[in-house]
């Protein structure tokens, strides 16, 4: 009797997700509300843009290989950094969330405007 019910409550639970599926209900995640800047909050006008087209990039605290990695950046993801929009010594200066800059080496991400 007992494997009996164990199998009904799993057959349960697989048409209950079916149907959860069929009328295109998931799982939500809670989204912080819309928030109004406050007076002292900085914009900062992203005029470069960048998409990691490498698998796997560090984001450095310096131009080279020899700062270390702050952020690391997967492919597809999107970077913003200041004007002008050239790469020097190999290197695009890119904002960080801490509002300072970090360098990513141009053959691991394409200026897309």
């Amino acid at each position: 009797m007992g494997s009996y019910i164990k199998a009904s409550a799993l057959r349960l639970c697989l048409f209950a997700m079916a149907a959860f599926l069929a009328f295109g209900v998931t799982t939500a995640t809670a989204q912080a509300a819309p928030r109004t800047p406050a007076a002292d909050d900085v914009a900062v006008a992203a005029d470069c843009n960048y998409v990691v087209v490498a698998w796997a990039t560090g984001v450095r605290s310096g131009r080279g290989t020899q700062y270390p990695v702050v952020r690391t950046k997967f492919r597809g993801e999107h970077m913003t950094g200041p004007a002008p929009c050239v790469a020097t010594s190999g290197w695009f200066r890119v904002y960080l969330s801490t509002g300072s800059y970090g360098y990513v080496p141009q053959a691991d991400v394409r200026y897309t405007g």
